[in-house]
């Protein structure tokens, strides 16, 4: 009974472990694809940027009008000083949006024009295994705004 109950613990830690060595990598995989996603807007190539989103964000948005959001708000950045990542999480489930693997990050960048910026990111796995772009969020204050205080 003994050695039944040791190989049951020993199977359900095995479990355990290798759920943890998924969950980082998918979580590595999805934060490749959001770089790569930011340095596509950082370097203006937002058709290749819209590219990168979930067919569940292309249902709502167009490409042209999406293109020139992307190019407002890069030129309302300025240009890239630096970005560090700062919090990466996985998630099986949103409500609203039902079961799936979803990473969530979030960076905290420095831009021209824009003193401090933290860019949230949710990235889900399409159909074919593929991370894509499912929301993408900042907030900060301006320069202008740092400097009156």
């Amino acid at each position: 009974m003994k050695k039944i109950t040791i190989l049951i613990l020993l199977i359900c830690y095995s479990f355990s472990c290798l759920s943890q060595v998924f969950k980082e990598k998918y979580i590595k995989d999805a934060n490749d694809i959001s770089i790569s996603w930011l340095d596509k807007l950082n370097n203006k190539e937002f058709g290749n940027a819209y590219s990168v989103f979930h067919n569940k964000v292309k249902i709502n948005s167009d490409s042209i009008s999406s293109c020139n959001a992307f190019a407002q708000l890069m030129n309302e950045f300025g240009k890239l000083i630096s970005r560090n990542l700062d919090t990466t999480f996985f998630q099986n489930n949103i409500e609203g949006l039902g079961d799936g693997f979803y990473v969530f990050i979030e960076y905290k960048s420095v831009y021209k024009k824009v003193n401090s910026c933290d860019e949230y990111l949710i990235l889900e796995q399409d159909d074919k295994m593929k991370w894509k772009i499912l929301r993408y969020d900042f907030s900060y204050l301006d320069k202008e705004l740092n400097k009156k205080k």
